[in-house]
């Protein structure tokens, strides 16, 4: 009976719920960054508690797990839905179930890290480093394996402490992650043994993280910088609208007339990704009319559109240096696309499935640095400031970093939020 105890007592049900929702509460709410230091604490006692019972059975603690994990995934993924039913062509009601089932096999993946946890635990008690070492493993192998689904992790929670901030420049999201885990791993041994004496790890990890964000933070206040102003052009488009031909040009004079207000205090004015809705290199037309319109803007532009490649017909998502004279100067071609939104993988096979012809955009193979005189940057198109590995590439040569992105087909929910948070671990 011991196999099947979560069906009939609702406190199993909802201790792995309440730990998950503390948990990613903070990636909607980044100013909750300090709940995911106690999130894990219910979860924690429950399987603590198990162990005193004797209770060893592997299936309750996988199931439990993986409620834990499924209900991070929700809260952090829902937005998945508006795309997938918006622009998929599927009934809702399959998209749906689609996405139940995608949630349930990440969530999976928690389940593995609680029998990891629990069955490579020898002593009593709460192992804090092998609670923070099995979490953390667990979040690489997600990412190594499904490298397509490059969010929730426990530190993009983080992003609004600005001292536990700091120490990713050491270990990046894997030793902010770790961090958090060992608090909730100390503090969870408060209550389970009741002894104060747990708390000093706890404040020695504060003192470590409060101490090194300050020196942190003096040695970039104490550098000496040139001043380099940006200035940042947003639209507030429907996507399904900015794709519209006969919305070119009225697109293309929003955004210019939203650099001319910033020329006049601006080293550089950034634009979105694909900002323009034609073809920079191939569509003579409208490039023409384009640097026409922007001719007196006496300062850098960075804008964006899809574009091709010397003759080739295949498309790639650029961004472009336009100089102050209308001179393209330097061009970046985004390096990791997004699969069945900008290629489609295995598209033979999903053409005879679906009766419709798929198009796919090319990625590019170099990482471009940026430069105005003595300045540079490194440019990451949308989701690939989600991959450290891929924005490291370059970035030694670089002053600072942009990304570039357009979010609108995510309507609502945490992804922008997450995007962001992904932004700022990057720059540290």
């Amino acid at each position: 009976m011991r196999e099947v105890f979560f069906l009939h007592d609702i406190k199993y049900l909802l201790i792995p719920i309440i730990s998950g929702i503390l948990i990613a509460l903070p990636f909607s709410y980044p100013a909750l960054f300090f709940l995911s230091w106690i999130g894990l604490i219910p979860f924690l006692i429950f399987i603590e508690k198990r162990k005193e019972n004797r209770d060893t059975a592997f299936i309750p603690v996988f199931l439990c797990g993986t409620l834990l994990g499924s209900t991070i995934i929700v809260l952090s993924s829902g937005w998945l839905y508006y795309p997938l039913i918006d622009y998929s062509g599927l009934p809702w009601i399959l998209g749906v179930l689609l996405l139940i089932l995608l949630f349930l096999f990440l969530g999976s993946f928690y389940g593995l890290w609680a029998l990891l946890y629990t069955y490579t635990k020898r002593s009593s008690g709460i192992s804090p480093f092998l609670l923070a070492i099995s979490w953390t493993a667990i979040e690489y192998l997600r990412f190594r394996l499904l490298s397509a689904y490059p969010f929730a992790f426990l530190a993009y929670t983080q992003c609004a402490f600005y001292y536990l901030l700091q120490l990713a420049e050491y270990g990046g999201i894997y030793l902010t992650g770790f961090i958090v885990l060992l608090i909730n791993a100390y503090l969870a041994r408060i209550f389970t043994e009741k002894k104060l004496r747990f708390a000093v790890p706890v404040v020695l990890i504060f003192v470590i993280i409060i101490t090194t964000g300050l020196i942190k933070d003096r040695e970039f206040r104490d550098a000496e910088y040139e001043k380099f102003r940006v200035g940042i052009v947003q639209t507030k488009i429907d996507p399904v609208d900015k794709w519209k031909v006969d919305n070119i040009e009225g697109i293309t004079d929003l955004l210019v007339a939203g650099s001319k207000d910033l020329a006049a205090d601006s080293n550089l004015i950034i634009w979105p990704e694909t900002a323009l809705t034609f073809d920079l290199v191939r569509n003579e037309f409208y490039r023409e009319r384009f640097l026409k319109k922007v001719a007196d803007i006496d300062t850098y532009m960075l804008v964006s559109c899809h574009a091709v490649m010397d003759d080739s017909l295949e498309q790639y998502n650029s961004s472009f240096l336009l100089s102050p004279s209308a001179v393209f100067e330097g061009r970046y071609n985004k390096m990791k696309l997004v699969a069945f939104g900008e290629y489609i993988p295995l598209s033979g096979l999903v053409e005879k499935l679906t009766g419709t012809s798929w198009s796919s955009q090319l990625a590019g193979d170099e990482a471009t640095i940026f430069r105005i005189d003595d300045t540079s940057w490194r440019v990451a198109i949308c989701s690939e400031i989600l991959y450290p590995g891929l924005v490291q590439m370059g970035i030694d040569e670089a002053d600072f970093l942009v990304n570039q992105s357009n979010e609108a087909w995510y309507r609502r929910g945490n992804l922008q939020q997450q995007m962001w948070a992904a932004a700022v671990f990057r720059a540290v």
